[in-house]
């Protein structure tokens, strides 16, 4: 049966060799979709070495960039050394009795003289060229990117992906628009 099918009708295998290398193609397209976009933000989130809740630092008034300085100048936010938190710790009470126990697990981390090795929970692809500063000098708060950090517990990654970033740059002015979409703004 499957030779009569080759046999009389020629068009038909071209047909069907036409379907299998479309469907090939779109479960390619889909799986390319899933690897740099949604799987990053499906991820679970890995133990990090240390508690640490960004929404207990916000609502002592600790502002971004006094942890994260790199965000004023560069592509890279940085995270604070242990000295850095020290700074603060060394001195502070918590409100909550509970919290005590973490701030003791940082000062005998302190205590070993190593620094603390935070489980990186987002990588910026190799091709994206991306850099704080001109965001920061637009107005934009870090809160659109990154989430509203105030009720988070642990950082989480937060919509960093290629159409989040050019749904905002499509807002912006029509004079800047076209430079804000060309690819070589934001890839290498």
């Amino acid at each position: 049966m499957l030779q009569s099918l080759f046999r009389a009708r020629p068009t038909r295998v071209w047909l069907l060799l036409g379907g299998a290398a479309t469907l090939i193609g779109l479960a390619a397209l889909f799986a390319a979709f899933w690897i740099f976009i949604q799987a990053p933000r499906a991820q679970a989130y890995a133990a990090q070495p240390l508690p640490f809740e960004h929404s207990k630092h916000v609502q002592a008034g600790v502002n971004c960039f006094f942890c994260h300085p790199g965000a004023t100048n560069g592509p890279v936010a940085g995270l604070p050394s242990l000295a850095k938190c020290m700074g603060c710790h060394v001195a502070i009470t918590p409100k909550d009795a509970k919290d005590q126990a973490d701030i003791d697990k940082l000062i005998k981390q302190w205590e070993t003289g190593r620094p603390i090795r935070w489980v990186k929970i987002f990588e910026q692809p190799d091709f994206v060229r991306f850099n704080h500063r001109p965001h920061l000098a637009q107005g934009v708060a870090c809160e659109t990117c990154h989430g509203n950090v105030a009720e988070m517990g642990y950082a989480q990654v937060y919509n960093l992906n290629m159409g989040f970033c050019l749904n905002c740059h499509r807002a912006q002015s029509a004079e800047k628009v076209t430079r804000l979409i060309d690819c070589a703004t934001c890839h290498y």
